[in-house]
């Protein structure tokens, strides 16, 4: 690697990015039962999916082609990636089967520290097509938000919202076991 950038040498750090990636893993249940098709969202260098292909889960990586040495990691660790960028009101691309598990693990596609941060609708949009066209029926799908310039997560209205569709939220981490659709009265109420 000729010039790793400043941000990302903090992932060189193996052993503690490996512990909080295993703890997802176990989290999520994905260290018991079957093999399952897992999509990360936000990949980065791909630590969570390695950990999920060594555990037997078939796994699929998204993320941007921007960050140095992120493209290096996830050939050294031999994980799948598919590059896209993820904006509002826009589908996903066609990723092939359906998949049992989607993550996404700090998120920075949802406007994160700007002044296009998602809102209700936006956020709809984007569960309805992970529901429509990527999740098996009956998944899950484990969304961890990053704090905000005032130090918020989400508004109370979105919290709301994410817990009518089944959303189990612990601080940043927003878990739907399994994702269900939005009551009308709370969608419309929050755009």
């Amino acid at each position: 690697m000729k010039d790793p950038g400043d941000e990302w040498p903090k992932y060189l750090e193996i052993e503690p990015w490996m512990e909080i990636n295993l703890k997802r893993v176990r989290d999520l249940g994905l260290d018991l039962g079957g093999r399952k098709r897992v999509l990360d969202i936000g990949c980065g260098t791909g630590y969570f999916l390695y950990i999920c292909q060594y555990l037997g889960h078939d796994v699929l990586g998204m993320d941007l082609d921007e960050e140095r040495g992120f493209a290096e990691m996830i050939d050294l660790l031999g994980v799948k990636r598919v590059i896209w960028r993820i904006e509002a009101y826009q589908p996903l691309p066609d990723l092939g089967p359906k998949f049992d598990v989607i993550t996404a693990h700090m998120i920075c596609f949802n406007g994160h520290k700007s002044d296009k941060l998602w809102k209700i609708s936006e956020w709809e949009f984007f569960l309805d097509d992970l529901a429509e066209h990527h999740l098996e029926p009956g998944g899950q799908v484990c969304l961890e938000l990053n704090r905000e310039y005032d130090d918020s997560l989400y508004t109370p209205e979105l919290k709301a919202y994410f817990e009518a569709r089944g959303a189990d939220i612990h601080t940043q981490r927003v878990h739907f076991n399994p994702l269900r659709p939005a009551p009308a009265a709370v969608a419309s109420a929050g755009r």
